[in-house]
């Protein structure tokens, strides 16, 4: 007999499709709970609470080459889309507008349709920012309301708040001086991911992607 496909854990947030095929007004879910209630044989959920012990330390460190330069990044965003209307096209729902945060007095320097593509056009938007003093900023937004589609999130993996919900803070940082901060958490309909790289104090980065946080909504 064939084991069930597990979900792929991603910054303490478990992505998956329904296995059964659930009614067309069924919309996804996202919801939080404790590792003890997560459906898994215990030996995932060990793997889990190792993941969850390692994580402990405030910033990682990794190896040089593993945090990419300005340069290289730079070198290969996506192209920006020409117009709105051929933006809107694309998604399945507007694009989050980010004219209340910092990101929007920032140079966009590119942008390309993410997630998944069903009838209704891709389901999110990932957007690229040059934001000085604290490099590249990336912000990705999902809508997990796509039917058959369930998001689940581990409690205890959850090391921070916006807007006085669970989210996911985590920092790297080389010896080079290089840093990324990476923050996810969820509104109302979407799944969000900031991630800032560049030269410079990681933890200034962390505080900068959450007062963006702070002033988004779906």
């Amino acid at each position: 007999m064939n084991s069930p496909k597990l979900p792929v854990l991603i910054a303490g947030i478990l992505f998956f499709t329904s296995t059964h095929a659930a009614p067309a007004e069924r919309e996804g879910s996202y919801r939080v709970i404790p590792l003890a209630e997560l459906n898994a044989p215990e030996e995932v959920k060990q793997r889990y609470r190792a993941e969850i012990a390692r994580d402990q330390a405030k910033v990682k460190r990794v190896s040089n080459g593993e945090i990419p330069s300005i340069a290289e990044m730079s070198a290969s965003l996506p192209e920006l889309v020409s117009s709105s209307a051929e933006l809107h096209s694309q998604l399945r729902s507007p694009p989050t507008d980010l004219q209340p945060t910092l990101l929007g007095a920032a140079e966009l320097i590119g942008m390309q349709p993410s997630g998944a593509l069903d009838g209704a056009g891709y389901t999110g938007l990932t957007r690229f920012y040059r934001l000085e003093g604290i490099g590249i900023v990336e912000f990705k937004e999902d809508h997990f309301r796509t039917p058959g589609r369930t998001i689940t999130v581990i409690a205890e993996m959850q090391n921070a708040r916006v807007n006085d919900v669970h989210a996911r803070l985590d920092r790297v940082a080389d010896s080079q001086g290089r840093s990324r901060a990476t923050l996810n958490w969820a509104g109302e309909n979407k799944l969000y991911t900031l991630t800032a790289t560049g030269e410079g104090d990681v933890q200034r980065k962390a505080k900068v992607l959450q007062q963006i946080a702070g002033a988004v909504r779906d």
